[in-house]
């Protein structure tokens, strides 16, 4: 039917607008129909009162789609409705405020021009034309696969043969499915090709669809309107649909109480540290994680970092969300940085961070894992000794040669080898502490061992002759 505008799932979240509404096209003709989009951050269960819309308008379908999200730290609820409207009469409508849990929308204009009589002698003829015209277009939808897990990609791929002499132009109506997301995947690219012996054109571009309910979904299929310039300077149309679809969603593979679930055919996960040559207590660094999904959406991306430990103090301080298209594949990234402040002085470590996926290659189960990290924080008030000048080198060049035997290698995406000594300080302080006592004690002993040893005349005084 119409194109979800979903492009704020390739952005990061909006900071402000809890509740947003907009529409796929502002002008269309009386008897067409547009789709309405209403994002929420904050519905709490509640749907969209729709009973000013329905005065002016008719709804002719809906969906709605939920996605977890963590924000500032907090798991929220990114709620998305997508209707299908219908206008009641021509002329400059209004789709109103629309009301969620509280919350206002924005109200949209539509403009909705009349439909323009024509005689039955002109109909019958631009009717056989659009016949005509629509025999030498093909268009063709087709899906790279027909059964898959809840939020895994799906390609939905549309093609456009015509004859390479058309210099018309096209433009493209996404297919819709209900409770689906899609979202453009690859740009139209275009191709030369022979047909019989005679040039044509080949016009490729293909979409994004994610779902996560178990069930099979009907694809209502993709629009194609041809507009070839005329000598009387209006355009002529060619209607064309593509050949519909269907998949199937299978339930997940295996069951977590991770509260997320990443099916991908390629994840990542690295980090970069900024520590400086010696670190002391009351120090602080950054340290930054990032987790890289191909064929996903980012709101399925989880939170990666552990922001409690009993001697750092940490900070969520920047998440970055990114989405690109790379050689026709959809690349999420997910970016954490976390400002570490050491508490106290000594050895200490911070947990490794596990990140389970399924493969959806091999179909089988898989972790993405940071190993755990071992610090040496030093006093302020201790000498630093030289030799610690080298840890930096080595957690900066750690992701390029980590410094393991080849047995022993664990697989990870970084490694850090810091050098520990014998005793650490506090055990330092109490040796020193215990040595102090026992030079206490026996200088005590020796004093009265000594005091009790001297003649007891030299301890009487003298009485006087």
């Amino acid at each position: 039917m119409h194109l979800i505008f979903l492009l704020l799932l390739f952005t990061s979240f909006e900071l402000y607008a809890k509740v947003t509404a907009s529409v796929d096209q502002s002008k269309i003709r009386y008897g067409q129909s547009l789709q309405l989009n209403i994002k929420s951050d904050n519905a709490a269960g509640l749907s969209p009162n729709l009973s000013i819309l329905k005065r002016s308008f008719k709804v002719m379908g809906s969906s709605k789609v939920s996605r977890p999200y963590i924000k500032n730290g907090r798991r929220q609820m990114k709620t998305l409705w997508f209707y299908i409207l219908q206008p009641k009469l021509s002329g400059n409508l209004t789709i109103p405020v629309i009301i969620v849990n509280g919350e206002k929308t924005n109200a949209i204009k539509v403009s909705v021009k009349p439909i323009k009589k024509a005689k039955p002698s002109q109909t019958h003829k631009k009717l056989i034309k659009k016949i005509e015209n629509a025999h030498n277009i093909i268009v063709k939808a087709s899906l790279n696969k027909k059964k898959l897990y809840p939020s895994e990609i799906l390609e939905y791929r549309l093609s456009i043969n015509a004859p390479k002499e058309k210099n018309g132009t096209f433009q493209i109506k996404a297919p819709f499915i209900a409770g689906a997301i899609v979202l453009p995947l690859a740009p139209m690219s275009t191709k030369e090709t022979t047909l019989r012996g005679k040039p044509r054109s080949i016009h490729s571009l293909s979409y994004a669809i994610f779902a996560e309910k178990v069930a099979i979904y009907q694809i209502e299929p993709a629009r194609v309107t041809y507009s070839e310039p005329s000598l009387q300077g209006n355009p002529k149309d060619v209607l064309l649909k593509a050949n519909s679809l269907h998949f199937e969603i299978a339930p997940k593979a295996n069951q977590t109480s991770l509260g997320y679930w990443l099916p991908s055919d390629s994840i990542s996960l690295t980090e970069i540290f900024d520590i400086p040559n010696n670190l002391k207590k009351g120090d602080t660094i950054n340290r930054t994680i990032t987790l890289k999904a191909q064929g996903l959406d980012l709101d399925s991306l989880p939170l990666m970092s552990t922001l409690t430990h009993e001697n750092i103090r940490m900070s969520l301080e920047d998440v970055k969300l990114d989405s690109e298209v790379i050689a026709g594949k959809l690349i999420a990234t997910r970016s954490e940085t976390v400002s570490m402040t050491f508490k106290s002085s000594g050895s200490m470590s911070i947990e490794p961070i596990d990140i389970h996926w399924w493969n959806t290659k091999v179909d089988q189960a898989r972790v993405a894992t940071i190993q755990a990290y071992r610090f040496a924080i030093k006093d302020p008030l201790s000498p630093i000794p030289t030799a610690q000048q080298d840890v930096k080198k080595v957690v900066t060049n750690a992701s390029i040669a980590p410094k393991f035997p080849p047995k022993a290698l664990p697989s990870k995406d970084t490694v850090t080898v810091v050098s520990e000594k014998i005793f650490s300080d506090n055990q330092l302080n109490a040796l020193i502490g215990l040595l102090f006592a026992l030079l206490v004690i026996t200088t005590a002993g020796w004093l009265i061992s000594t005091r009790r040893k001297k003649p007891s005349s030299l301890l009487e005084p003298k009485i006087g002759s």
